[in-house]
């Protein structure tokens, strides 16, 4: 028996290799401080849906990967209440601005239905979230450095409908994360095969836990 754990290690070895990947996101972070309307507090995200990657590669190591996360953006937008006051909010208007660039009215089926508030892992804290149906093509040269978003909302409260307009300046923020895996070494061959990752698959990050 104690010969059976090194010897399955050294398999493990064999048949495994390293991959060390380094994602730079390019996105935007507010300002200021969240606005608010029928008081809750609003948040605008923006999600990177491009990617660009190259990868390195040496004999038994994928060396690494270097991923640039940027434009076209989809775009949620997050309000934070309390529980048992806010019920849902809707957005009826948005407008979003590149100072100098662009003025760009969004369709209404880019935002339209009710989304509700539901609790959040914050005690006494409730969000609601809503994702924007359109891509916002922003930043695809990397030279949109700020952005302005401005929309009318409607939040049903217990005590009633409240109208407000929200205004959120933004500035482009970069964000970095270091991550490892073992991969088999069936995936190692195909990877050395390629000079680049061509496709990233899409997903969408957890939600915030406060504006």
């Amino acid at each position: 028996m104690k010969y059976l754990l090194p010897l399955f290690a050294l398999l493990i070895l064999n048949l495994t290799s390293c991959l060390h990947t380094r994602t730079t996101s390019q996105a935007y972070a507010a300002t200021g401080p969240a606005p608010s309307v029928g008081d809750a507090r609003f948040r605008a995200e923006f999600i990177p849906r491009g990617s660009e990657a190259g990868m390195t590669v040496s004999a038994m190591v994928v060396g690494g990967a270097m991923i640039t996360e940027n434009g076209p953006y989809q775009m949620r937008l997050h309000a934070f209440g309390k529980p048992s006051d806010q019920r849902w909010f809707r957005v009826t208007r948005f407008v979003l601005t590149v100072p100098g660039r662009l003025n760009a009215p969004m369709e209404k089926r880019g935002f339209e239905g009710q989304t509700v508030f539901q609790p959040t892992k914050t005690s006494g804290s409730t969000r609601a979230s809503l994702l924007l149906g359109t891509n916002i093509h922003i930043n695809e040269q990397q030279s949109d450095k700020e952005v302005v978003i401005e929309a009318d909302v409607e939040v049903m409260r217990r005590s009633g409908l409240a109208r407000g307009t929200i205004r959120i300046p933004m500035k482009q923020s970069k964000t970095s994360r270091s991550e490892n895996y073992m991969l088999p070494v069936e995936i190692v061959k195909s990877l050395r095969n390629q000079e680049k990752i061509e496709d990233i698959p899409p997903a969408l990050p957890p939600a915030p836990e406060m504006p």
